[in-house]
């Protein structure tokens, strides 16, 4: 698994020219959620619905599902974690190795709050690293999250931006991780207050008050593998404490979140969430989400048409660098998707154009209509793959070609600069749009893609 430090697989638009540092999320109503050349048609699902063949047909069944897993698990095994595979001890080489020190960003000029990162700061943040702690061999805890956290490169919360006016893009921050997700617990901050932990496709720090412990790794898989489970298939829900109780924004779980469920209760759904009790351990406290949420009893159906409805409930929502301020960016927009159906995406742009599927490859591609040609076998709900960013195809209409995607900039092309560059037009937000849009280089997206990828074995 590579860190994301210096620059990233997150969806790094900025080496793409889509976006710069010093933007400022913007928020969007569905209806403002189209850029040039879509219609307001296109900004439902069932406009793009309506043109797949058998849209309700079951691509993969639960059983084709969990082997597709496994293909992921063996073509990512840097990236992605197999916990029933996963040792019970580290080696301190490894975990040398995985904690980064070495790239430690002393040489580069950093900003959080408008403040200069000085060499004092890295001096405490390495020491913080706990080097020293580590063991020839380093057991392994087991445990899960109590509420949406984040995840970060070093132990600290102090943002790390290449912008000495705003933080929307803090290069510390790896990504957002939902409640009760499963993770392994590797090592701890000198100062105690962070876990460095590996969840199902990343690895990084988390606060300590975040995580709470299993008393053993058999208590933890039995509710990891619980069968009985509602998945959170709205952008985000909020469960209370009683049925007609007030929300508990704390427990709030986004797209893709599993939570273990008793049963239904007085129209809505009895669920498990997990606490952290004053030793760290933890306990499963009961738990009603409404019976007219956007849940799933199990996992939904991998369908077109389901693909396309989760796209399009995050139509009009702020981009989020790596979840920051609860929005999403263009690769955590689609591994929210593809996890409502029990698939196990990547977390990054570059890991997900690496998913064994059905891929049509673009490199090496010169003739634009040769490219239109080939997408025109890639299915709704694939993913179209560029350097450092992905976007879900939609499909043609009007003999053009359209994705969904989390976008931060485009290039106006109606005021093209001497060299040929276009100035840009801010985003910041989920979109759809052609593929003949233009980045700011001048080229188009359909002029750039790396590949496109339907996902099925």
């Amino acid at each position: 698994m590579e860190i994301k430090v210096f620059s990233g697989g997150i969806c790094l638009l900025v080496m793409l020219g889509i976006f710069s540092l010093s933007s400022s999320c913007l928020a969007a109503t569905p209806e403002t959620a189209g850029l040039p050349g879509v219609s307001a048609a296109m900004l439902q699902a069932n406009f793009w619905i309506e043109r797949v063949p058998a849209p309700q047909r079951v691509i993969l069944t639960p059983a084709q599902i969990a082997e597709f897993n496994r293909a992921i698990l063996a073509a990512l095994p840097q990236t992605m974690a197999d916990f029933d595979r996963f040792p019970e001890m580290v080696d301190r080489n490894t975990l040398q190795r995985w904690l980064a020190a070495d790239r430690l960003p002393r040489g580069a000029e950093r900003y959080s709050q408008g403040e200069l990162l000085t060499g004092t700061f890295y001096d405490r943040l390495a020491q913080n690293l706990n080097l020293r702690g580590l063991r020839e061999m380093n057991p392994v805890r087991w445990g899960f999250t109590v509420r949406r956290t984040d995840l970060r490169t070093f132990p600290t919360s102090t943002a790390s931006s290449e912008d000495d006016e705003s933080d929307d893009f803090d290069l510390f921050q790896e990504t957002a991780v939902n409640i009760a997700e499963p993770l392994a617990v590797l090592h701890r901050s000198s100062d105690g207050a962070w876990l460095y932990v590996q969840i199902y496709n990343y690895r990084g720090w988390l606060r300590a008050a975040d995580v709470a412990l299993s008393s053993s790794r058999q208590v933890w898989n039995e509710k990891r593998r619980s069968t009985k489970f509602l998945v959170i298939t709205g952008t985000k829900v909020v469960p209370r404490e009683a049925v007609m109780g007030k929300p508990v924004p704390d427990w709030r779980a986004g797209m893709g979140a599993r939570l273990p469920l008793l049963g239904m209760e007085q129209g809505g759904y009895a669920v498990e969430i997990p606490l952290r009790n004053s030793d760290g351990n933890v306990y499963w406290h009961k738990a009603w989400i409404h019976g007219k949420a956007d849940v799933s009893s199990g996992f939904l159906p991998y369908t077109r048409a389901n693909i396309l409805r989760q796209a399009f409930k995050m139509l009009g929502e702020d981009y989020g660098w790596g979840g920051l301020g609860e929005g999403r960016d263009c690769s955590s927009f689609i591994m929210d998707i593809y996890n409502v159906f029990g698939i196990w995406s990547p977390r990054n742009a570059d890991q997900q154009e690496r998913v064994p599927g059905h891929r049509i490859g673009l490199q090496g591609v010169a003739d634009t209509a040769v490219r239109y040609n080939l997408l025109g076998r890639a299915e709704p709900g694939a993913t179209l793959h560029m350097r450092n960013h992905v976007m879900l195809y939609l499909g043609q209409a009007g003999g053009k070609h359209f994705a969904i995607h989390s976008l931060g900039s485009y290039g106006d092309a109606t005021r093209p600069h001497a060299d040929g560059t276009l100035p840009r037009v801010e985003v910041m937000r989920v979109v759809v749009g052609g593929l003949d849009l233009r980045l700011r280089s001048g080229r188009r997206f359909v002029e750039v893609l790396s590949s496109a990828n339907n996902w099925q074995p």
